[in-house]
């Protein structure tokens, strides 16, 4: 994380420079973002690099090159002077191949369309249900706790009526696009507390047939209820991911909303019967969910999980937006102090591997940066880089709405995704009616687009943005990033990537062979 920048005047958009490095065991690289490659440098190459933007300061070490053995650079060391002149001759024909041009910013002036809105809805590969807001636990760091600026929970029950209408909408839509799928999931608070929903939804898909469509299911669930309804998932094939963040220890935020104490001990047995009497759904079909917090380290994690299930848990981190401003230091306090000490960053690497921040980071970073990973012939015919110049794209990485997937929240409020504040609903299925304004929608994305892209403009990062329109505080009229970054900040993220990859140099065969098909 980089630290949250907010800027409120327009401005020109950054112009991006080679980028030269040096990582903590002070080998070298450069970053040419005109070519997006990343090359081996020199300390030597380096220098030229920064000084041929300081007025070509380089010109008076290269005379005194000719007349002298040897020459001194001031921050930089001592050289022969044939390895200078070796130097500045790389450093010339790199320079006229382009390795040093500036590169121009994507332009960030696309707006979504009304149309779009209904292309995607046709296309949207899913649909979650928030089944119930009820839950059987308490979790300290649940988003309806204190600590979130949110609505209150209030144990709304989803109206399965209004459901089926707006599910009959995207199944009728989704005619035009035959043989495609579409992932029906089921949500909460604890969704297994409305289960007559979830077996009215399932009834109903089973009742008429859709045979332009291959439907499937899945389900997140604490694992309390799983003793009484694990029949009917296995019988109707659901993914099933169940929240677990380790072992007792780790997992006592996690509290029982009757007496406070620890569900850990339920859940397991549950789970136990579970893997015991449908061994293969187990494997096939069961994976967890962890939430990373100060009482839980990758290694526990890992050795958790792969100890006692055979399994790999898909890891995610709390929610640090959206907290209340008079709870930020208690959050801070309870959940984030002394939250994976260094130490612990970059143990079971291997063994987590695509689960692993680190490796999520690296595979990014190669993927956003470098001009080698291929996601279709589309690209590999006709690279982005040919028409970035005359192409516009939407600002930051927020998703085109319903592109992907969407979701209806228990009081029958319409959202992008389930991640978003309730703020920001953009339709509506109350009383049998199904209410997407596209027109509304798209002003309202564009609006926020238009507001933001100030912002994006002086963003080393903006091209490959990460951040989600929604989490920028953009309601407000005043957006801010987390991930925001400037020239130094970039160069210093590069640094860091390289300096894991040198800790570990298998890392890099593993990422390049392996991490990219995973994803």
């Amino acid at each position: 994380m980089q630290g949250r920048l907010t800027f409120f005047s327009p401005a020109e958009k950054v112009m991006k420079e080679a980028i030269p490095f040096t990582t903590a065991s002070g080998h070298h690289y450069l970053y040419s973002s005109s070519k997006k490659q990343f090359l081996l440098s020199h300390p030597l190459l380096n220098y030229l690099i920064n000084s041929s933007g300081n007025g070509n300061s380089w010109q008076k070490v290269w005379k005194k090159s000719l007349q002298n053995h040897e020459v001194d650079i001031p921050g930089t060391g001592k050289f022969e002077s044939s390895e200078f002149q070796y130097y500045l001759k790389k450093f010339r024909f790199l320079s006229k191949e382009g390795f040093f041009k500036t590169a121009f910013q994507k332009n960030h002036d696309a707006l979504i369309s009304p149309d779009k809105i209904n292309q995607n809805l046709a296309r949207t590969k899913q649909i979650i249900f928030e089944t119930t807001e009820d839950c059987n636990l308490d979790c300290l760091y649940c988003t309806y706790s204190k600590f979130y600026f949110n609505k209150s929970r209030e144990r709304n029950k989803i109206n399965t009526v209004d459901a089926i209408k707006l599910l009959d909408l995207i199944i009728d839509r989704k005619r035009i696009n035959p043989d495609q799928e579409l992932a029906i999931s089921f949500y909460g608070g604890e969704p297994l507390k409305n289960f007559s929903f979830i077996e009215g939804i399932v009834n109903h898909v089973t009742t008429h047939k859709h045979n332009h469509l291959k439907i499937r299911y899945s389900l997140t669930s604490n694992g309390l209820l799983l003793r009484k309804h694990i029949g009917f998932l296995v019988k109707h094939n659901f993914d099933l991911a169940i929240s677990l963040d380790g072992d007792e220890f780790a997992n006592s935020f996690r509290v029982l909303k009757t007496n406070r104490k620890s569900s850990f001990n339920l859940v397991s047995r549950n789970i136990d019967m579970v893997r015991e009497k449908f061994p293969e759904y187990f494997d096939k079909r069961v994976m967890f969910m962890t939430v990373r917090h100060n009482r839980n380290t990758l290694k526990s994690i890992y050795e958790y999980f792969s100890s006692r299930y055979g399994k790999t848990p898909m890891l995610s981190s709390i929610t640090t937006n959206g907290i209340v401003d008079e709870f930020k230091e208690e959050f801070h306090k309870t959940f984030l102090e002394q939250s994976f000490p260094s130490s612990d960053n970059n143990c079971y690497v291997h063994e987590l591997f695509t689960s692993h921040p680190v490796v999520a980071e690296i595979t990014e970073t190669f993927e956003r940066f470098g001009d080698f990973v291929y996601r279709g012939p589309k690209k590999l015919l006709n690279p982005l880089k040919k028409n970035r110049d005359t192409r516009k794209y939407l600002p930051t990485a927020t998703c085109s709405p319903f592109d992907l997937r969407l979701y209806m929240s228990a009081d029958g409020g319409i959202y992008p995704c389930e991640h978003i504040s309730r703020i920001f609903e953009l339709g509506s299925v109350r009383e049998n009616e199904v209410d997407i304004d596209s027109e509304k929608i798209t002003d309202t994305y564009n609006n926020y687009f238009r507001m933001i892209k100030k912002l994006c403009n002086q963003c080393y990062l903006s091209d490959n943005c990460k951040e989600c329109i929604f989490n920028t505080g953009i309601e407000k009229g005043f957006p801010s990033c987390e991930f925001f970054m400037t020239k130094n900040k970039f160069t210093s993220y590069l640094s860091g990537i390289f300096d894991s990859l040198e800790q570990d140099i298998s890392l890099y065969a593993r990422v390049r062979d392996e991490a990219f098909l995973a994803k």
